[in-house]
């Protein structure tokens, strides 16, 4: 059966960007309960916006392929910036208790980072309202998305690694590395399918980038569920 562009438009419609809204729905109520109790600080604010606009964006009665896209591009700016901010808030959290140079170059990385998501976020909402923005835009996000995906399991195992050595980390937390790595790497195979079959898996990578992120999350949820898991040790796994 070959697969066509409109086939899988359809499918897309119709199977694909619900299931990408129900995961970033989840996403929004899990951080909600989370992060209420400081939803004065400015950072945790940016979140739990960033993570509402993820899920709204799906809400929307354009039925045309530019459209979707454009609005798929908010979402998945805004999946970037709730995972991303997460680390920056650890991060925070860390730089205040170890005094070292390179957590506090690490954060202001970070920083820098979300600065340009939202700005990448915004650009894509604009091309949602009909402005041409030119294909230089989708370069940016596309290198922006793989900078940022890299450098969040970077810092996380960094900072973990402070409190016990890195092979301790690599040891106790094989199945996690895993899982960031497969965020990292999300659209590798989905340039490959797209190579063998001339048709655009826009949305089925959508999915797969939204459930690498949660599972990221829900692996972090069993970490802190653990009985005699230190403080320390404890705050870190915050992050994800």
């Amino acid at each position: 059966m070959t697969i066509t562009q409109d086939g899988m438009d359809a499918v897309s419609r119709s199977l694909f960007m619900p299931v990408m809204f129900m995961l970033d729905f989840g996403m929004f109520q899990y951080l909600v309960p989370v992060y209420y109790p400081r939803r004065h600080e400015r950072r945790v604010q940016m979140l739990l916006l960033a993570s509402f606009i993820g899920f709204a964006s799906h809400v929307y009665f354009e039925h045309d392929v530019e459209t979707m896209l454009a609005f798929n591009d908010i979402s998945e700016a805004c999946a970037q910036l709730t995972f991303l901010i997460q680390i920056t808030l650890i991060g925070h959290a860390v730089r205040a208790k170890v005094k070292l140079r390179s957590i506090t170059w690490f954060t202001y990385a970070a920083e820098a980072l979300i600065l340009l998501d939202w700005v990448n976020m915004l650009a894509s909402a604009v091309e949602a309202a009909g402005v041409d923005v030119g294909d230089g835009l989708h370069v940016f996000s596309n290198v922006l998305e793989s900078v940022t995906l890299t450098f969040v399991p970077i810092f996380r195992f960094y900072y973990l690694s402070l409190s016990s050595s890195f092979r301790q980390v690599l040891s106790e937390r094989k199945l996690e590395m895993l899982c960031y790595f497969l965020v990292a790497t999300h659209e590798d195979v989905f340039i490959v399918l797209e190579h063998a079959t001339g048709v655009s898996w826009e949305y089925a990578q959508g999915i797969y980038m939204r459930s690498t992120i949660v599972t990221c999350i829900l692996l972090n949820l069993r970490q802190k569920a653990r009985p005699g898991v230190a403080p320390s040790r404890r705050m870190a796994t915050q992050s994800s």
